[in-house]
This record gives C-alpha cells, structure tokens and sequence, in this order.
C-alpha cells in the first residue's frame, strides 16, 4: 500500500535509459546511468522510510518505475495508468531525458493530471540546459529549482552524478542529496496524506495540499528526556505525526547518553524546524560539569545550530526538584523563558503542548522547495580595511540572524573563483553580492557570472549591497533583478542596523 490514500503509487521516477548496452571484450557493457539510477532510487527510498518514521510496513513509501512495468501490457497505455495512480513524479534529469520523447510523454501526462508542480521533484543527475526544459518543468517560465546531484567544471559540460559509476557509503554530497531530497518529498507526502485524510479522497482522486496548514510536513527533532519521560516521549510522537509533522530521529536512532546526543544533533537537527523538549522534576547526572545536564547541553546544542526549541516542563513547583543544580538551572531557564516566545515552559497536557507547536510551525517562515538556506557571498572587500570589515561583518551577522549560513568564494589576487562553488551557488536559497566603492564594472561581471551558474536564478533571493564609498560615479544596473541594499548614510557611514534589517526583509520575503 502506498502512504498516501488514493493512489496506487507515492512517487513515479521517469527517467531515461543510456544507450543501449552492446557486447563488449568481457561480455555485455552496462548501461551505467540505468545502474546509478537503480541505485540512487533504492538509496532514496530506504531514505524516505528513515525521514518519515514509518515501522509500519503498510504505510512504506511506494515507489514505481519502469521495472515494474507489466511485459504484456501496451506500453503507452501502462505508463498512462501507472502515472495517473501516482501521488508525484520524480525526474531524473539528463541530455537524454530531454532527447527520449518516451519521457517527454510521462512528464506531459502527469502534470495534465496533476495540475500542479509541487508534485514533480528534478534530481539534476547531469547538467543541461534548462532553456531545453520543457514546459511542465517551467511553471511562469520559470525553471524548477531541482536538486544537484553532479560535479561539472564548466557550465555547458553534462558533468558527473555524485556517487558515480555506482554509489556507496563515502561520497557525502550523495548522502547529503539523498537526505534533503527525501526531506522535500517526505514534507510533500504527508501534506497529501493530511489533505486525502480529511476529506475522503477516493481511489485515483487527486489530493490537495494547498489547503492544508503550514505545519504539516515539517520536521521536529524529539530531544532527549529523562527515563521516566519515555512513555510521554512515545505518545508525544505518535500525536505529532498524526498533527502532520515528520519526526525524528526514527526511534530506533533516539539519543541515550552524550555521544548520542551530539551525534543525533550533528545527523538530525540542521534539518530541523524545531527541537522538542520535555522536563520534569528529574535530572541526570551527565555529561560531566554541564549546567543543568542533558537538558542544558540540548539548549547549548540548539543554540549553536540556531534551532528554536519548545519545552514543556512537567512540574509547576520547582521544589520537588531534589537537585540543588537542576533546581537552580530550571529557575533559570523559566525566568528567561516568560519573554521567550519559542519555549513554552507549561501545559496542561500533551493535546495543549501539540497545539501550542502547531501554531508555532504554522507562522514559521517555510523553505524554499529545492532550496537550502544557505547564502553565497560574492564581495569585493579588501581585508583589514576597518571600514571594509565592519561592513562584511554586518551583512554576514543580518544572514545569520534570518537563519541563512554563509559562503564567501576564494579571492585568489582580486579574482572571485565561483567555479569552485558552483554547487553551492546552485543549492543555495540567497546569493548575495557586496560591492565596496561602488565598483560598477566588477559588480555586473560578478553578477552575470551568477547568473550563468544559477540556471534557475529566479527561484532564488538576490540581494546588490552598496558601499561604502562613491568613488566612479558609475551606474549600476542589475541585470538579475537583484534587490538592492544601499550601504551607506549621506555622511558616508554603514548604519549597521538599517542594512541588516533590509537585508533580513528581502531574506525572510517581507520586501
């Protein structure tokens, strides 16, 4: 059975096979993008499984494609079927993808069916062309952001998929791809299965989730708690998922002791919307010197990975806490608390707490589909100029502060080298531009240079920032539509505060 109710199939991968394989010196050739594509679906699926907690074997994802076709059914007529019973369509995108009229076909029937892009996911496998795109993969003209999956040097080179010829367990960026891939899709599944729940979907019916609350799909990182919280820890679980949020990390990688709480930290929780906490009057006694124990090391944790963590603590008189410490720490962290809009300090009970996280996740600002919050830098900034640094230091905090890490590219003697960052440019959400002394022909090199790699540029959030001297008199115009940021007061200053708060603006979508 498929996760979600009313199709046959929870993801359709359409992808097209290399050349066909002939007989060589050692016997038969392999088709080498049909074994990576096996692989990599294999990889994705046993992901999605993992993201979405799933124990239960009838709700485990379904994925279809072309090996599974019937031999003594028409082929056009089995792969019209197969997609129309399918929740989305997964494109493996390649020169012959766009060149196999078989899945030009596959893409036109599901979006004809669908009526909407959210359902197709692009894994860019090779580079090409997005102008060769076709339509369905260009809503408003604009290309699906998709999910790198390969290194290329320049950018009219097909390049290579991570993980290449066959994938395995040391390439990171192929893991990393796979794990955010699956993230999207698992946020998308649980949308649909949300909307299909509630209202009666029938079988082959399209489910919508453009109704459906802003929570459902993002994920909750479930932190440690104390041994005599874990019949709570249990029922908070299953109550969330069945709220619509995907939780983790899956039980069977629940943190225990120190190295398992940082490790579940490290794996888990720069994936996360929010850490979710429970204390009571309890207390561990590790790890060794760290103020208010495992619960303070998980706040310590979360504020280094800048996550907003929701508490509930169990206990309204802290005086049955026995531990002078922990009793101290508690004091501490409900006092900060009361002006603290990301912690909740106490509920009457579990449906109270599952509420209060729900409207929290539903104002949440959401990421972009495809996109991670990530900014790439670009700066003309000559290091050690007080001035220079100040500035660069001001845009870089505003990024942080709207929840965005940053990328500066390597400047080899004035030189900006974006080659070497193209998979960040292409998997970044923001790329931001910093041109000191209003150097007008540097800044539109940079930008066009930009604008070659990002393909889908206008999927991204793009920010021109100025200052902080006017020394050419030059005019700049963007030719990217970028949002420009003007860095400088009349007195030739950097108001620090004004430029990160524009920058947080254009960042968070308010300008």
């Amino acid at each position: 059975m498929p996760y979600v109710p009313g199709f046959a199939h929870d993801v359709f991968v359409s992808y097209a096979h290399g050349l066909k394989p002939l007989d060589g010196f050692r016997g038969r050739r392999s088709d080498f993008i049909s074994n990576w594509t096996h692989s990599f679906v294999d990889d994705l699926t046993s992901q999605l499984d993992v993201v979405l907690g799933t124990k239960d074997d009838k709700r485990r994802v379904s994925v279809w494609m072309d090996p599974a076709l019937e031999g003594n059914r028409p082929l056009s007529e089995g792969l019209n079927a197969e997609i129309k019973q399918s929740a989305l369509l997964l494109v493996v995108m390649s020169d012959f993808y766009l060149n196999s009229p078989w899945c030009c076909n596959e893409l036109k029937w599901f979006s004809d069916h669908a009526g909407s892009s959210d359902r197709i996911f692009v894994v860019k496998a090779f580079n090409t062309d997005v102008e060769r795109w076709p339509a369905a993969l260009k809503p408003d003209g604009h290309p699906l952001p998709g999910y790198p999956f390969c290194r290329t040097e320049r950018a009219d080179h097909p390049g290579r998929p991570f993980g290449w010829p066959q994938p395995d367990e040391t390439d990171k960026a192929y893991w990393d791809g796979i794990w955010k891939l699956a993230d999207s899709i698992a946020s998308q599944l649980k949308r649909m299965e949300y909307a299909a729940a509630r209202t009666a979907v029938s079988a082959g019916a399209r489910a919508s989730a453009e109704s459906v609350p802003a929570r459902v799909g993002r994920t909750l990182f479930l932190g440690y708690m104390h041994d005599s919280l874990q019949r709570e820890r249990q029922a908070l679980r299953a109550q969330l998922d069945e709220a619509g949020f995907k939780i983790v990390p899956p039980t069977s990688d629940d943190p225990v002791d120190e190295p398992t709480v940082r490790s579940a930290f490290e794996t888990y929780v720069p994936g996360s919307d929010a850490i979710i906490l429970i204390a009571n009057q309890n207390s561990e006694l590790w790890p060794k010197g760290q103020d208010g124990g495992p619960l303070g090391l998980q706040f310590q944790l979360a504020k280094q990975y800048r996550i907003p963590v929701h508490l509930w603590l169990q206990t309204n008189d802290l005086s049955t806490v026995h531990n002078p410490q922990y009793r101290s720490f508690l004091a501490n962290v409900e006092a900060n608390a009361r002006g603290d809009s990301d912690i909740l300090i106490h509920a009457k009970d579990s449906d109270e707490f599952v509420r209060y996280i729900g409207r929290k996740l539903d104002t949440a600002p959401k990421p972009s589909k495809g996109a991670e919050q990530l900014a790439v830098v670009c700066s003309n900034a000559k290091f050690g100029q007080a001035r220079h640094d100040e500035f660069k230091q001001t845009v870089t905090e505003a990024l942080q502060d709207a929840e965005r890490s940053t990328i500066f590219p390597d400047d080899e003697s004035g030189q900006i080298r974006l080659l070497e960052l193209q998979e960040d440019i292409s998997r970044a959400d923001t790329v931001v531009v910093v041109c000191f002394d209003q150097e007008w022909y540097w800044a539109n090199r940079i930008i066009q240079e930009l604008g070659q790699m990002m393909g889908e540029h206008s999927a991204k959030t793009k920010i021109f920032v100025t200052g902080p001297e006017d020394r050419k008199k030059g005019k700049f115009v963007p030719p990217f539509k970028f949002k420009t940021v003007v860095g400088t007061s009349p007195d030739n200053r950097v108001p620090i505060n004004q430029v990160a708060e524009e920058i947080k603006k254009i960042v968070g979508g308010v300008a």
